[in-house]
């Protein structure tokens, strides 16, 4: 009996940890499973097409590793990942700061969000002579489209979730006489966290692409111009292993904007997804 009372407290904590587990395990296992199932099918492809032209998961893997051992190879990498870490979290602050002023004025909402959806119809990589011309080439054009191909979206969901928050909150709110900054903080921010975050993991993936097509079409350096290189030298095992690594980068962010994203509607919105 002694021993079964001393085993009782520390029961909620094991049931706590496992639930962790169990939570972290559901969150992570079905894209790692999904992965290994494309891998599984890209091995199968390469087989059956027994080709030159298309190679296995295990020959990109070798040159993936090849070119990581080089030391240009990495910087460019890590000059990419440098700029795409700027240009997501500036489109991210500059979009919703600026949305969500323009969402909380009736007027300025009706009479911006047309021009904006209009930019954002527009093809991106049809714009990006534009930023050549007035940035150059270099890592100022690259940092820039990447900035504004995650902006405009980030603005375009910060502006939709301040124009829908609650009228009866705000009706309370101006029957309250509640100021400004505190309106901000109690209501507006609470509302539109969800959406918030939704863009966040949504323009991650923007930026990632706008920042790749401009290292494609116009730079020297960048995980884009190294795949650039490879094409113009058809090495498919190179070509091949870049797409590897864009993958390996930008999966745990994604996962994780997932699961903040979860987060924040299971407290703010309702149920996580």
């Amino acid at each position: 009996m002694t021993s079964v009372v001393r085993q009782l407290p520390t029961r909620p904590i094991f049931l706590g940890t496992a639930v962790s587990r169990i939570s972290t395990a559901r969150r992570i296992g079905p894209p790692v499973l999904v992965a290994v199932l494309g891998v599984l099918a890209w091995w199968a492809t390469a087989i059956v097409l027994d080709s030159r032209i298309f190679p296995t998961p295990a020959d990109s893997m070798r040159s993936l590793f090849a070119d990581l051992a080089t030391e240009s190879f990495r910087a460019n990498v890590f000059d990419s990942l440098r700029l795409l870490i700027a240009a997501f979290v500036v489109s991210v602050v500059a979009g919703s700061i600026l949305g969500l002023a323009l969402g909380m004025s009736a007027f300025w909402s009706r009479a911006v969000l047309p021009i904006i959806y209009s930019i954002n119809s527009i093809p991106k990589i049809v714009l990006y002579p534009l930023f050549l011309s007035f940035l150059g080439i270099g890592q100022s054009s690259r940092f820039g489209f990447a900035f504004y191909a995650a902006f405009v979206p980030m603005l375009i969901m910060a502006v939709e979730s301040a124009t829908a928050v609650n009228p009866l909150h705000l009706k309370m709110a101006a029957s309250l006489r509640m100021s400004r900054p505190r309106l901000i903080r109690q209501i507006i921010v609470p509302s539109t966290l969800p959406a918030l975050a939704t863009g966040m993991r949504a323009t991650f993936g923007l930026a990632f692409l706008g920042l790749l097509l401009a290292e494609m079409f116009s730079s020297s350096s960048g995980i884009g111009y190294e795949m650039l290189r490879n094409v113009s030298l058809i090495r498919m095992e190179n070509i091949m292993g870049s797409v590897v690594l864009i993958v390996v980068i930008a999966l745990p962010p994604t996962i994780a904007l997932q699961a903040l994203e979860n987060r924040i509607t299971a407290r703010f919105g309702g149920a996580a997804r």
